[in-house]
Parts: C-alpha cells; sequence; structure tokens
C-alpha cells in the first residue's frame, strides 16, 4: 500500500508541474502512456468509461459545454433516446460536442440511414429491408428499430421505390400501385370522329320508310277514273253545232216540248228566240236551269302535264338480311380498346434496400 500511495503522489505532483507520463520519464504530450510490453504477453491500451446508452442519458443534465470532448465507450444503444443521445445507436466510442453525443467510428452513418447496394445480405450493421419479424434481429438491431418507431417487421422495400413523407403519413408506410387502368371517368370529354368507308353488318329483315320527290321524267300521261267532287249550282250552254243553220245567226238554243196550250202565252217558253212563233210553240232556252250540287263521273286518261316531280311517302316492304354501303360517313367510332392496365414504371436497375440498424 505504501509503493501504491507513493506513485499515485508522484503522479500528482507530476501533473500539477508539467506533461505526465506513464509508463515514460519523457512524456511528449499533457499526458503520454507508453505501453508496458510490446512483445503480446500484456493487454495494452487505455479504456475509457463504459457506460451503456441509458446510463449515459441519466446524466444528460451533466453535460454541457464545459464538457466539451468527453469521451465515453456506450455498451449498448440508447432506448427512447433524447436530443443529446439521439446518435447512440450502437456499442462504440463517443464523444461529446458541448451539444450532442458523436459517434467516433460510424463514418457518419447513423441508425436509419437507408442507401442502395448490390450486396445480397446484412452487413456491418446494415440489415436488407425485406419485412422480416424485427425479433428475429440481434438484440442491438431490435433496440434501434424499436427507437425508430417499428413494431413487428421492419419495412418491406421489395419492388418499391422510396418517396418523403408526408405529414400525416407514418413513417415506412407504403401505398401506390405498379399499373395504371385507365376508366371512362379518366378519358377527356371529347368525341372521336371518323370517315366509314365499307358495308355495314347484316341487319335482319326489316322495312325502310321512303320519302320525298321522284325525279323529273318527261312528259306523260295519267288514267284518271273516279268522281269529281261537289262543285256547286250552276248552268249549261248549248255547243255551238246546236246553232240554226241556213245563215241563222242567232244563239244555240235548247228546243222543249210540252207548252201550256194556245201556245207562247205569257210565261212558256218561245220557239225562235227572235221570233216567238216559230217552230210551232216549241219551247227554246239559251241555258239550262241551275242544277245543284252534283258529281261527274270521270273516265278517261289526262293530257300530258309536262316535265314535273310527284311527292313519295311509303314503307317499302321487309327484304331479309343485307347491307348497306357507306362511303364518307361521319360518324362516333368506338375506341376498340380491351381495358388492358399499362405498366406505370420507369425503366429502372434492380438492386436492394438497406437501412443501418448498428452492430
Amino acid at each position: 500500500m505504501k509503493k501504491i500511495f507513493i506513485i499515485t503522489t508522484s503522479f500528482i505532483s507530476t501533473l500539477a508541474l508539467s506533461q505526465v507520463g506513464l509508463n515514460t520519464a519523457t512524456p511528449q504530450a499533457t499526458f503520454d502512456v507508453v505501453a508496458i510490453k510490446t512483445d503480446g504477453t500484456t493487454s495494452e491500451g487505455i479504456i475509457a468509461p463504459r457506460l451503456s446508452g441509458n446510463q449515459i442519458k441519466s446524466a444528460d443534465a451533466r453535460y454541457t459545454a464545459p464538457q466539451t470532448g468527453t469521451l465515453v465507450y456506450a455498451t449498448n444503444a440508447v432506448s427512447g433516446p433524447t436530443a443529446k443521445t439521439i446518435k447512440i445507436t450502437a456499442p462504440g466510442y463517443y464523444y461529446f460536442d458541448g451539444r450532442i453525443w458523436q459517434s467516433m467510428g460510424q463514418d457518419g452513418t447513423f441508425t436509419g440511414d437507408i442507401k442502395h447496394s448490390a450486396r445480397t445480405a446484412d452487413h456491418g450493421g446494415w440489415y436488407l429491408l425485406n419485412g422480416r419479424a424485427i425479433a428475429s434481429l440481434p438484440v442491438a438491431a431490435q433496440t434501434a428499430a424499436a427507437a425508430l418507431g417499428f413494431t413487428g417487421n421492419i419495412p418491406n422495400a421489395t419492388d418499391r421505390v422510396l418517396k418523403t413523407k408526408t405529414a400525416a403519413e407514418a413513417m415506412a408506410a407504403t401505398g401506390g400501385i405498379s399499373t395504371i387502368t385507365i376508366g371512362r371517368v379518366n378519358l377527356p370529354n371529347i368525341n372521336f370522329t371518323g370517315t366509314l368507308t365499307g358495308a355495314m353488318d347484316l341487319a335482319g329483315v326489316h322495312a325502310h320508310r321512303t320519302q320525298g320527290n321522284t325525279g323529273n321524267d318527261g312528259q306523260h300521261n295519267h288514267n284518271v277514273v273516279g268522281t269529281t267532287t261537289l262543285n256547286g249550282e250552276h248552268r249549261h250552254t248549248p255547243h255551238e253545232s246546236s246553232r240554226p243553220r241556213a245563215g241563222n245567226t242567232g244563239a244555240a238554243l235548247f228546243l222543249f216540248g210540252n207548252s201550256t196550250l194556245g201556245n207562247n202565252h205569257t210565261g212558256n217558253y218561245h220557239g225562235d228566240w227572235a221570233n216567238p212563233s216559230s217552230w210551232g210553240g216549241v219551247g227554246a232556252a239559251t241555258t239550262t236551269a241551275p242544277a245543284g250540287n252534283h258529281r261527274h263521273t270521270l273516265d278517261g286518261t289526262a293530257q300530258m302535264a309536262g316535265v314535273h316531280n310527284h311527292a313519295v311517302n311509303i314503307v317499302s316492304t321487309e327484304s331479309g338480311n343485307h347491307r348497306h354501303s357507306l362511303d364518307n360517313v361521319r360518324a362516333s367510332v368506338p375506341t376498340g380498346g380491351s381495358g388492358e392496365s399499362l405498366d406505370n414504371r420507369s425503366p429502372y436497375l434492380s438492386v436492394n434496400t438497406f437501412m443501418y440498424l448498428g452492430e
């Protein structure tokens, strides 16, 4: 005990006066440690204080600006990290930079970092994101996964691309599809038009209505058979062939018999209109009396009427299956599509996706 006391006293005295050397009389820095042996028979080196991540976290209030540069060895990752211990994600050496504990051996890699690689298996703290159970990972990786908010399984990045999450999305949420199906509601509100040339499909037995005018086809006759309509009261005059002959220039007359007794009495018909005593009192008149409404029967051929049209409005007879020819017809045209889904993926290179959960 006396020897240990003397060494300790000497060390404190030397530290107070100048540089300190351990196992050397000529220290080359403020504190210079030299190995006791170099032949491998002893373990040599410096061991910093060894604390768990949670033990370091429990002393958060003790580490402020004056403790900048403090060195510790974390034996495991912290659970439920604070702002100062957020980067204590795996066992290793950490130093305090005055604000946060920084790793000395991760080369800027932190828990939750993601990378792409051609490697196919876990390596150096990097774990393949294949959706496996968190319970199947090493204990340190389980702790890191839990700290990132994963429960049950790690994310599965198989056949997926990465995107930045929205404020409403949970970390590692999945979504989207690799194909697109266009429905009618996705099409622009337009009509497809085109020119149709060819023949329509068979339409079955049906009739066609014809309506319009015939073409001009020159002079021709029409047969007329029927009865005229009523045309009101009227008189008839004799034909010129009934005029008296032998130079008589009087008007043509109708002759009537059955004059009253005594002939040519007042009110009876006379003979010659110019000489009432002619023809022995036979009555005569230039026109008939009105005959009232009546009809006339027609039977014969109408005269030619010149070039003209006839209106037609009929229904043709049923004509069986047949086609209609189309030429330069404007019509709505179906798309002819089959509704096959579109591949929504851009050209790609397949690699694996890994997340760093610590060693």
